[in-house]
């Protein structure tokens, strides 16, 4: 688990690289995207608006491939709404890549529990 100190850290370099986040490809995130009744831009903006120390669960945490891809991961959890005025819990990995890329690993409903040690 990171100090609060290193998770507000993370969150400001994500914001400051907003330019260079990417969503992977996978089936679940876009489901989501449209679920939300949105574009991936509109819930990038969400996500950069709303995500806070609070909406925190784990990381740093290694790359699990083999060989390991550069690049901590961190985990949140934050309700997005797009369009949809239920909203959804969801879940979002991202990778902060050296070369400045936040590769958005994954960004769709969250289908487990999570823990979130810095909500009030």
């Amino acid at each position: 688990m990171a100090y609060v100190e290193d998770v507000e850290k993370i969150i400001d370099k994500i914001k400051n690289n907003r330019p260079h986040w990417k969503l992977s490809g996978r089936r679940k995130n876009h489901l989501t995207i449209t679920q939300l009744g949105s574009d991936t831009e509109d819930i990038f903006d969400e996500v950069y608006q709303n995500i806070s120390v609070a909406n925190y669960s784990s990381g740093p945490l290694q790359d699990n491939h083999i060989p390991p891809v550069d690049g901590d991961i961190w985990i949140f959890g934050l309700r997005l709404y797009g369009e949809n005025p239920e909203g959804l819990n969801c879940y979002l990995k991202f990778q902060d890549k050296p070369n400045g890329l936040i590769l958005w690993i994954s960004l769709h409903e969250q289908e487990y529990p999570l823990d979130f040690p810095y909500s009030s």
